[in-house]
């Protein structure tokens, strides 16, 4: 058994002339909550489709709960619960025919938990999927995921089809649930501050590589925003070492710092004789918006 519940090596995935991934090292760790973070077009779907073993790589390979999973693409599936951003659903099928199909595929399939879930979920089993919303298709996909009680949760913006209350509900209580009997999660999603309750580790990716990687506590400990006001406006030869971010606005000025040391940093800052400082903490949000701008 490894440290490492995903572990990829140099992974990479070209389609025609354009890598959509490219040398990406990536270390999840066992029971973690991992967030794999960037903006549209960086690559992270067609990672979890390559984990899945959707998706053959171009170059370099992956390990999921020590699986390859290009060698061993049905272990795969049989231990990862996997909510694609797409759902590729059987439309003619009834809700509880298409349950009952996934089901069979799974030898310890949990029944009494997909009850749970249909009654959490709201779900009509005499339904057929053409007929089910956004939303509730969403609610399906996370019940197949998690019905067979897998290993891990590979999830791909796996709450953005639910309103805001079930979204809630599937975040703080379905998750954090899962979450509890130490199973590792990776998920995608746009919906940072939902989940950052929940999420302990993250990776920035950007243009098909990994941008940073760090525990979230780590970097919340590391990241900074400093709000430096002078009385008669900001001195012209203003400027702070360290700051990967620097907005001017009136008597205001907002650094943002990487790596905030408070001795050095304050030191630099109080030289320029502000009127007022004050230091503030980055939510999971807020170092997405830094790193993807750096």
């Amino acid at each position: 058994m490894t440290d490492w519940a995903i572990e990829t090596t140099n992974l990479g995935q070209r389609f025609g002339s354009m890598w959509a991934v490219k040398g990406l090292n990536l270390q999840v760790p066992q029971g973690s909550v991992f967030g794999l973070l960037g903006e549209n077009g960086a690559g992270k779907s067609t990672t979890i489709q390559m984990l899945m073993g959707l998706l053959p790589p171009t170059e370099g390979h992956s390990k999921v709960l020590g699986m390859d999973p290009m060698l061993d693409e049905l272990g795969v599936k049989s231990r990862v619960g996997y909510v694609p951003e797409h759902y590729g659903f059987y439309e003619y099928m009834r809700v509880r025919e298409i349950t009952a199909f996934v089901a069979a595929y799974h030898a310890n399939w949990n029944y009494e938990l997909q009850k749970q879930l249909i009654s959490e979920f709201a779900l009509n089993e005499d339904n057929k999927v053409k007929e089910l919303s956004k939303g509730m298709r969403a609610k399906l996909a996370l019940l197949m995921a998690l019905s067979f009680e897998p290993e891990m949760l590979l999830l791909d913006e796996p709450a953005g089809g639910l309103d805001p209350a079930a979204r809630r509900n599937f975040i703080e209580t379905i998750l954090s649930r899962y979450q509890q009997t130490g199973k590792t999660i990776l998920v995608s999603s746009h919906l940072l501050n939902e989940f950052s309750g929940l999420i302990d580790h993250v990776a920035f990716m950007k243009d098909g590589g990994v941008d940073l990687a760090a525990p979230l506590e780590q970097l919340q400990k590391q990241m900074k925003r400093v709000r430096i006001v002078f009385e008669s406006g900001i001195p012209e030869s203003f400027d702070i070492h360290g700051a990967i971010e620097t907005k001017l606005n009136g008597r205001e000025a907002i650094a943002t710092f990487e790596n905030f040391n408070e001795e050095d940093s304050l030191a630099q800052i109080n030289a320029f004789d502000p009127s007022h400082v004050v230091v503030e903490d980055l939510t999971l949000e807020d170092i997405f918006v830094v790193r993807v701008s750096a």
